[in-house]
């Protein structure tokens, strides 16, 4: 009997978990059971019990909580209980992608970084169907059920008139700041990478290359193989590990250049 019961621990265990998980997830921007409605992670409307979001004031959880359904609204964050909505740790970050190339600033907007730390310059917008993924160089990706976001951000959320989301953070919990959403304009063009085939045709001579825009870690870079002034091969590769791509040399190197992160 001791056996019987032992064997039922994990079982309960998980079964658990997976109601504190149900309890927690829900829509963003809905009322929910405790009267606020998440909008990311991190942020909220009153609800005032009318089940309708009041968006005149925007609040926000302190730095390390998540916005949850439960009582205390704000919930230190835990990898067993996620938010109720949006997660948005990597909004605005370049860091997000691999080469600092670009950031997301919400689902569907981002901004090119070239390798800096901050994007900068003009907004890009993702096309319709469309969001913004960090862990690729295609920066848009198809929107698919279950997708894990770079940035669960609304659109809406993202003022366009400066080179920063919404701040997602406040040093006081029940502290409110005027939130007036701008709805953004979909331009015409979006700004994206060179692909390896690109970069060659630029070239026109066999030889290793750089990416476009270059890795800022000096990691990865672009293998060019030209016959009668036609690319016949065009790949990007990773230099093996502890090496260094050395664009003047046009070879991997175990010294590190002083401009690489």
């Amino acid at each position: 009997m001791s056996q019987n019961n032992n064997s039922f621990i994990p079982i309960l265990a998980v079964l658990f978990l997976a109601f504190l998980v149900g309890q927690t997830v829900s829509e963003c921007n809905v009322c929910q059971s405790n009267k606020v409605a998440c909008i990311n992670s991190t942020s909220f409307y009153l609800c005032f019990g009318d089940g309708t979001p009041h968006t005149d004031q925007l609040y926000h959880c302190l730095e390390g909580f998540d916005c949850t359904n439960l009582t205390a609204i704000c919930t230190q964050k835990s990898n067993q209980r996620p938010p109720s909505c949006g997660d948005t740790s990597q909004c605005g970050q370049c860091s997000a992608h691999r080469n600092f190339l670009f950031a997301c600033l919400s689902r569907g907007i981002f901004q090119m970084c070239y390798g800096a730390v901050s994007p900068t310059g003009k907004f890009g917008y993702c096309p319709t169907g469309m969001v913004c993924d960090a862990s690729t160089d295609s920066i848009c990706v198809p929107e698919v059920a279950n997708q894990t976001l770079t940035c669960d951000l609304n659109d809406q959320l993202v003022d366009t008139t400066t080179a920063s989301p919404t701040s997602s953070t406040s040093p006081d919990p029940n502290e409110s700041t005027e939130s007036t959403p701008t709805v953004p304009t979909i331009p015409t063009t979006t700004v994206k990478p060179l692909t390896p085939l690109e970069v060659c045709t630029q070239h026109l001579e066999t030889g290793l290359y750089p990416t476009d825009p270059p890795d800022t870690s000096c990691k990865r870079y672009i293998s060019c193989y030209i016959k009668n002034s036609i690319v016949v091969q065009a790949k990007e590769y990773d230099c093996p590990t502890d090496s260094y791509f050395e664009a003047e040399m046009q070879k991997c190197s175990y010294m590190k250049p002083a401009t690489c992160l």
